[in-house]
């Protein structure tokens, strides 16, 4: 692990972005972040989001409503991915939308803004299909993590 200091991302400020999806839906949001995808392989980035979002054992929810938001920050890039439960309401082409959208935000040096708003609008999305219930649960940490 890295010191926030030397990485331009605030996490309090997205963790308190997950806390405010997680208000509107019953669905779970992970972010996580690394410097770059590892070097022992040669991967893309959707297949280390893919790693990852089996090493945070995100589908384990329920609703197997999980999403997870990954950046490769010194590699420029990210990937948007949801388990089976969101994803059959989406699709790919919202995942890539979500995932362009930050990476604009970023090219403008604006990393919390991108991470923030892409939390924000897969907020929405998530709350039409898994709305918020009553005796809903915390199923996954809010926690940002970052990786060297």
């Amino acid at each position: 692990m890295f010191p926030f200091s030397r990485m331009p991302f605030d996490k309090k400020q997205i963790e308190a972005a997950i806390v405010n999806l997680e208000k509107q839906s019953s669905a779970e949001l992970r972010v996580y972040i690394e410097r770059k995808i590892p070097l022992t392989s040669s991967i893309s980035d959707l297949e280390r989001a893919l790693q990852v979002f089996t090493l945070l054992e995100m589908e384990k929810t329920v609703a197997r409503n999980g999403v997870l938001i990954y950046i490769a920050f010194k590699d420029h890039k990210c990937s948007v991915i949801g388990d089976q439960g969101i994803h059959q309401y989406v699709g790919d082409e919202f995942w890539r939308q979500i995932c362009a959208t930050m990476i604009s935000h970023f090219k403008q040096k604006k990393y919390n803004e991108g991470i923030v708003n892409a939390i924000e609008y897969i907020g929405k999305e998530l709350a039409l299909h898994f709305p918020h219930q009553p005796n809903d649960c915390d199923e996954l940490s809010n926690e940002v993590v970052i990786n060297e």
